[in-house]
């Protein structure tokens, strides 16, 4: 082999090891904010509700910088509301609310199937052109149907 290619291989591995590091960093640092969420007293006064939505048809939860906004597909139509500043927090820094959506997945294990739920994340446009970034959990047509179907066949054979 020549030597050029040497080098080249070279530099592509070494590339390669950068990579992989700053994703595992990324992931370490990800993993904290999560932790650090999760025993904070915001997460303390939102976890009875998750652990309330863990029993019911969670359609989709929307985390956004004022609120988590839980929609239940069945009874239909049903949303749980919680509001930081109704809680006494302030609204969360866009790391802090990543982490929030994540650590909300760690809590709720069947938003972590992709087959089940999706995970978006979502911006709209704020006051004085600022971008608000939000993240949600969606429900996926087919595992929605699936629950739903045996309780409309249930109903209509009665």
């Amino acid at each position: 082999m020549s030597a050029p290619l040497i080098a080249l291989i070279l530099l592509i591995a070494a590339l390669c090891l950068v990579v992989l590091w700053r994703i595992r960093r990324i992931r370490r640092r990800q993993a904290y904010y999560v932790s650090r969420v999760r025993a904070s007293d915001m997460y303390g006064h939102l976890y009875p509700l998750l652990l309330r939505c863990s029993r019911r048809s969670v359609e989709s939860i929307a985390i956004r910088p004022e609120s988590v906004c839980i929609r239940l597909y069945s009874p239909a139509g049903r949303t749980l509301l919680y509001t930081f500043d109704k809680h006494g927090f302030d609204p969360p820094e866009p790391d802090t609310l990543l982490a929030l959506a994540q650590a909300v997945a760690v809590d709720l294990p069947l938003l972590q199937d992709r087959a089940r739920y999706t995970f978006r994340t979502r911006t709209d446009p704020g006051v004085n052109g600022i971008r608000v970034t939000w993240y949600e959990y969606m429900i996926t047509t087919d595992y929605k149907d699936s629950m739903l179907r045996p309780e409309y066949m249930s109903k209509s054979r009665a």
